[in-house]
């Protein structure tokens, strides 16, 4: 590929359905290319992505990787193994997929942040070679009424040394043991060895000498594996696991977010399973799901994924429905509402199924992933499949596309990011959800220069005004104020104490309007046009509490590229806020970019004489 070629990107996603994959290359091949197909990142996410034998005994039980027997005590709880396993006894219903018990307690979970990164094709073979014959000894298996789930793992020692301990925890409904048991989870979890996996093992063989492993994110029975060709430069690595299943601590549904470098392009791949079933109270789940995930802290503080990093994506089992009643509503039962699918389905009448998907109908009202682009299915459903057939339905469920991609960049990258193709890969026919892939082109991100404290550009707001903003208050009101972030990340100036500028607060409203002194000028740490053009200010709104912690009230990505003139002058902008991808308001105003050597063509501007100070909230004369 000649250099500066734009980067090729591959995302994979399929519900394995806890059963074992097909072992035929030439089937993995029409999902993922029989070596890469010279792709230079190809992201796989796998959901319910645990097989095993199915012994009767195992009921229940979590088995996890285990290589000696050992006594190991759990909070007041001491006991004894007889094999070389880890076991957590958890209720039938905790992991069944038509589970209907309320969750509560929600709270993230981040992975170890410590990379288990494979820099070298080389590093990788040789520890595949080591772990070849210890397979069925490094998998872990979850029996839970029909459901089947993984919880990997070795645990790190104060020593260093990696060792897996023999835990059991008892069945409870406590706060205190289940917060024992999500610290469990998130150990056992975290710290597997991503070729543990034998799915993975048959991947990376599949892929061939040309690609490395970089990274991986698991969570029980949710997988997310980076490759990169290894013609590629990867760096500044991050990762984090967030479950969202019941108590926010169970990893049988949750989000998976990898963000890597790439030759100077910042991607970021987030793989999710989703609350299922068709219902509303399930519809308003999964729309809770993605603010869970959307809004965890991830990179920036208080600054979700889809405002940070120059191209992300979003796949995986999204259980979002198909409803006929959006665009023909009338009471149906269950087998009326399948049987109208299925004659869709049979007539291939993909743009009317997708007219009626949820997902879109979300996106539509600002409800989920607002500002995401949701590509059109144009295939079958891929849910819910009869598993070894290509076209037959189980309709106990209404057929609905639940696997899908998103994607989305920053606004001034807009450009830059092609989706080529979205499939569905029939062939495949182990499982009850059928694999999707959607290839992508990406230009790459140019290089941006050194940051210069001596020539700033200046960056001033006048008008700034927010029109219909959340009210956060018990009054149904807030006290706004907007904090400026910026991507990259060091281009706004902040002061010496590291605070970033800030507004004055305007108390008491939803539609706050700042006067010119009341808003700060901002100086970007760069003086040439070509790195200015790159920069984008994050305006964070938050509502100032004076007794308590300020609360995000939203975010907004504004890109300097547009701002530019030969004699600068105040340009209009409407911008749109999300809270954690929900719609949060409107962000208005005007916006003056100054390079240093265009200082003496600006003419002043009334209303900004006085200074305003980064990080107060007071104006000084």
């Amino acid at each position: 590929m000649k250099a500066g070629a734009p980067l090729k990107v591959l995302i994979a996603s399929w519900n394995v359905g806890n059963t074992m994959p097909p072992k035929n290359p030439k089937l993995l091949e029409e999902w993922i290319p029989e070596g890469g197909g010279d792709f230079d990142v190809i992201a796989i996410g796998l959901q319910e992505s645990t097989y095993k034998s199915k012994e009767k005994d195992l009921e229940n039980l979590v088995k996890a990787d285990s290589r000696n027997s050992s006594y190991r005590k759990v909070g007041d709880d001491e006991f004894t193994t007889g094999s070389d396993t880890d076991f957590i006894d958890i209720d039938e219903g905790d992991y069944d997929e038509d589970d209907d018990d309320e969750e509560e307690d929600r709270s993230e979970g981040k992975a170890d942040d410590s990379e288990d990164k494979v820099s070298s094709r080389s590093a990788s073979q040789k520890y595949l070679s080591s772990t070849e014959e210890s397979n069925n000894a490094s998998n872990e298996v979850l029996r839970a009424g029909r459901g089947v789930a993984p919880l990997s793992g070795s645990v790190q020692g104060e020593t260093g040394t990696t060792k897996s301990p023999d835990v059991i925890v008892k069945r409870s409904r406590t706060k205190k043991s289940m917060r024992k048991m999500k610290k469990i989870v998130r150990q056992l979890s975290s710290k597997s060895d991503a070729l543990d996996y034998p799915f993975n093992r048959q991947i990376y063989m599949h892929l061939g000498e040309s690609y490395a492993l970089v990274g991986k994110v698991d969570l029980m029975e949710m997988r997310l594996f980076v490759y990169a060709h290894e013609r590629n430069n990867v760096t500044d690595v991050e990762k984090l696991a967030i479950p969202t299943g019941l108590g926010s601590v169970i990893g049988n549904k949750g989000g998976l977010i990898f963000k890597c470098v790439v030759e100077n392009t910042s991607l970021c791949f987030a793989s999710c399973h989703l609350a299922a079933h068709q219902d509303q109270k399930f519809l308003d789940k999964r729309n809770h799901d993605c603010a869970t995930i959307l809004g965890t802290h991830f990179g920036q503080k208080n600054i979700t994924i889809d405002h940070q990093f120059d191209h992300c994506f979003w796949f995986g089992d999204l259980n979002y429905r198909v409803d006929l009643s959006y665009t023909a509503p009338c009471k149906r039962d269950h087998e009326k509402h399948c049987a109208e699918v299925m004659t869709l389905v049979r007539a291939k009448k993909w743009a009317e199924l997708n007219q009626n998907d949820q997902l879109k109908h979300q996106l539509d009202e600002k409800k989920a992933l607002t500002g995401w682009e949701l590509p059109p299915a144009l295939f079958p459903p891929t849910f819910k499949r009869v598993r070894h057939s290509l076209e037959e339905y189980l309709l106990e469920r209404v057929p609905s596309y639940c696997d899908r991609v998103l994607y989305k960049s920053l606004p001034g990258l807009q450009g830059n990011l092609k989706l080529q193709r979205f499939s569905c890969i029939e062939s495949i026919a182990t499982s009850d959800h059928k694999p999707v892939a959607a290839t992508f082109q990406v230009v790459r991100t140019p290089p941006i220069g050194v940051c210069s404290v001596d020539k700033t550009t200046l960056v001033e707001i006048t008008e700034l005004a927010g029109i219909n903003l959340l009210g956060l208050d018990m009054a149904g009101s807030s006290d706004p104020y907007v904090k400026f972030y910026s991507t990259p990340s060091h281009a706004v100036q902040v002061d010496t104490s590291g605070s970033h500028p800030t507004t004055s607060t305007i108390s008491k409203t939803c539609s706050p309007k700042w006067r010119n002194d009341q808003v700060p000028k901002l100086h970007i740490l760069y003086d040439h046009e070509r790195d200015v053009k790159r920069v984008h200010l994050t305006l964070v709104i938050m509502d100032y509490d004076a007794t308590s912690k300020d609360d995000l009230m939203g975010v907004a990505s504004l890109s300097l590229d547009k701002y530019f003139l030969a004699r600068p002058r105040f340009l209009p902008f409407e911008i749109p806020v999300t809270l954690h991808g929900k719609g949060a308001g409107t962000l208005t105003g005007k916006i003056r970019v100054t390079l240093p050597h265009q200082i003496a063509l600006c003419e002043p501007d009334a209303g900004q004489n006085l200074i305003r100070v980064a990080g107060c909230h007071c104006t000084l004369s």
